[in-house]
């Protein structure tokens, strides 16, 4: 090459991912998808685990990042291969992925790969942030008319080329509807979309009492999801010869959304699935690092996330963070008491408002751990404690004679047991009420700033790699492709540093002056 041409080279990311990050990707765990005696893979993994990467860095098709192994130079002095040896076939890439996908949907390349990664970087993990962001797999947002037509289309197009001989035995009017006209019947204006929207739903319920007995076809995928359809979508009839088919008003939130991806739910952000991550937020750091990620439908609450994070970040880092800073959709006490077990403090305020009715538990004084009443908001203190029967709760116990002459005893939050007065509370409940206080403070507030920059991570993985709209369609396809491009973030990240600390470096360097 020549020597102007390599220099340049030297300088790019390609250099710096040849000689820093290329390594990172062990080989060795991917040992399991060959067989030990006869069972060598056809291209390294190094190069496969790359190029899937570089996939994602650059937003490619599987086509334009295979072109780009076989002519870019670049690609191939980062990836450490020769001109001849920068070439791999797309078959390769799928059944590489399909191999990753069966195993854990890519869980154990992504924390391995991290690992390694924080490991070589010296990037510190003590402080950390998280939060979810929404995306859609590859799929059309149908309305409720666009549904049942799909599905139904679906079924029929898949009886017609399994079973040709009963799908003629399908009443002609529906066969034209949906396979001689395809799409025309859910292409409605709005005025005539209710009327069609019933003929449907009647088409739906004809087809599955036609077929629900039928060995072969309740075997089919399709008519399992029209069947599914029926199910979540329609009210029953109270005849077997129905002019119409009622429908529920509010289906539930994880029924069918589309007969393309089963696994879609819909939640307030829509339709689709919800992505947590959680990410470095340490200010020495030279880049943050996403230490875990997780996918789970989008009707699904953040609230029941933070334990899963946890454990996912003692994987990647070694040890779960000091600080977990999160929105208010992730305070409780039960995730701070969670979190607290783990090691982490979660600094999440919370969102839900207090009761007007009764004094606030915050009014109350309790011991460092929150299992013990010190003093009532009067100064009294409880003559007793006792856990309730079930364990899960606390109760203390007021004497009554000091408290029916309490000028508060209208906004008690006490309640009469045995004459006595007693307040029932948890672990969790106290957590809560320290929260309210601590969350109004200024140290709060501006401890919880750096919270917000996670919003920039999701913005840039769906503005730079496609992180919107996926490619793919269904739950554990979703799930690879989602760890897939956090992964190759962090490499990105990495790499870029490195680039940028050579080029410093170079610059700090006097010119010969001979």
């Amino acid at each position: 090459m020549d020597p102007a041409k390599r220099a340049r080279l030297e300088r790019s990311w390609a250099h710096q991912y040849r000689n820093h990050a290329l390594s990172l990707i062990d080989e060795s765990r991917f040992a399991q998808y060959f067989d030990p005696g006869n069972g060598r893979p056809n291209k390294s993994v190094q190069l496969v685990v790359s190029v899937l990467m570089l996939k994602e860095v650059f937003d490619l098709t599987d086509t334009e990042a295979l072109e780009q192994l076989e002519w870019n130079t670049a690609w191939q002095y980062a990836l450490d291969v020769t001109e001849e040896e920068a070439h791999a076939c797309q078959k390769t890439l799928h059944n590489f992925r399909t191999k990753v996908v069966e195993d854990d949907e890519g869980a154990g390349l992504f924390e391995g790969t991290t690992a390694r990664l924080i490991e070589a970087s010296g990037v510190r993990t003590k402080r950390q942030r998280q939060d979810s962001t929404h995306i859609v797999s590859n799929i059309k947002l149908l309305t409720r008319l666009g549904l049942f037509v799909g599905t139904l289309t679906v079924f029929l197009k898949a009886l017609r080329d399994e079973h040709p001989r009963l799908c003629g035995g399908v009443d002609e009017a529906i066969r034209e509807r949906y396979l001689d006209r395809e799409g025309y019947f859910a292409d409605a204006r709005g005025s005539e979309a209710p009327r069609r929207l019933a003929d449907a739903t009647l088409d739906v319920y004809r087809l599955v009492t036609l077929f629900e007995g039928h060995r072969q076809v309740g075997a089919m995928e399709s008519f399992t999801l029209l069947a599914r359809l029926y199910a979540e979508q329609c009210v029953p009839p109270e005849t077997d010869r129905p002019e119409r088919i009622e429908l529920q008003e509010r289906p539930s939130s994880s029924s069918l959304q589309s007969p393309s991806d089963p696994d879609v739910t819909y939640g307030h952000k829509g339709k689709g699935y919800e992505v947590q991550l959680t990410e470095t937020c340490v200010e020495e750091n030279p880049f943050q690092v996403v230490t875990a990620v997780g996918i789970n439908g989008a009707n699904e609450s953040d609230q029941h996330q933070v334990e899963a994070a946890l454990e996912q970040t003692e994987r990647t880092c070694g040890a779960a963070p000091e600080e977990l800073h999160a929105d208010a959709g992730y305070g409780s006490g039960e995730n701070i008491v969670a979190a607290r077990e783990h090691g982490t403090e979660l600094l999440a305020p919370i969102g839900a408002k207090e009761s007007e009715k009764h004094l606030p538990l915050s009014e109350f004084e309790f011991d460092a751990a929150g299992e013990r009443v010190l003093r009532c908001p009067a100064g009294q203190e409880p003559v007793q404690h006792k856990p309730t029967r079930s364990g899960t709760a606390m109760l203390a116990y007021f004497a009554a004679k000091q408290c029916c002459r309490c000028p508060m005893r209208k906004q008690c939050p006490t309640g009469n047991r045995y004459g006595q007065r007693v307040l029932k509370f948890d672990v969790a409940d106290v957590a809560v009420a320290r929260r309210r206080i601590e969350q109004k403070t200024a140290l709060f507030k501006e401890r919880h700033k750096i919270r917000s920059g996670i919003e920039a991570t999701n913005s840039e993985l769906k503005r730079r790699h496609g992180f919107r709209k996926l490619r793919v369609r269904g739950r554990p396809w979703v799930g690879l492709s989602v760890r897939l491009k956090v992964l190759a973030l962090n490499f990105k990240r990495y790499v870029g540093y490195l680039t940028e600390m050579a080029a410093e470096t170079r610059e700090l360097v006097p010119a010969c002056s001979c």
